[in-house]
């Protein structure tokens, strides 16, 4: 299916209005045709602009394609810099699994395209299973440093925030196959649940 094409930023004018209508097409050529089968004169077409200044912005193909993945991802990476300081570190890792969830069931069609480009594309693995693996570990950082505010010393924050990281990357990987949303749903509430069982320093 589809997707929905992109919109651009209206204050956005000149060479970064042209490039953001470039990155939009791209991406979403990307995500619904996928990497081979699209061309830079798709691109070009589907922005509105020439070849070359599809190429004069974005030297080749495999650049493009890394500029248009960042940008998908950067949605998850804003939500794990969020400053959660004056919020109670309970509170707050119920806050950051909810946005992360959210973003999860927000952006299912680009999770099954990072599974697809990284299972099917050779020439795009390493750079997609790199991306989402720093991204992971990202998380896994913030989710140490919130449990490890909650828990007692003698327990391992790390430990505890890499059986949820567990948890939530499965939640990720069945969105994919299992997309009903009652299914979504439970797992979401697992998660959570499992959170809750986290103790708290005395």
């Amino acid at each position: 299916m589809a997707r929905k094409p992109e919109t651009v930023d209206k204050r956005m004018t000149g060479k970064a209005a042209t490039q953001e209508r470039i990155l939009a097409a791209a991406t979403d050529l990307f995500m619904s045709r996928g990497f081979e089968r699209t061309t830079m004169s798709d691109i070009a077409e589907r922005a509105g602009v020439s070849r070359a200044t599809v190429f004069w912005h974005f030297s080749e193909k495999a650049g493009l394609f890394r500029e248009s993945f960042s940008r998908l991802l950067a949605p998850f990476r804003e939500s794990l810099e969020r400053n959660f300081a004056d919020v109670p570190p309970r509170k707050r890792l119920e806050e950051q699994l909810a946005m992360s969830q959210q973003f999860a069931n927000a952006h299912r069609d680009d999770i099954s395209a990072f599974v697809r480009w990284a299972v099917e594309s050779p020439d795009l693995r390493e750079g997609v299973i790199t991306t989402l693996f720093d991204l992971n570990q990202r998380f896994a950082g913030a989710l140490t440093q919130i449990v490890s505010d909650i828990v007692p010393p003698s327990r391992d924050a790390k430990l505890l925030a890499t059986a949820i990281m567990l948890a939530f990357d499965a939640h990720l990987l069945l969105s994919v196959f299992d997309q009903r949303p009652q299914a979504a749903e439970e797992r979401s509430a697992a998660i959570q649940s499992l959170a809750s069982l986290i103790p708290d320093a005395d």
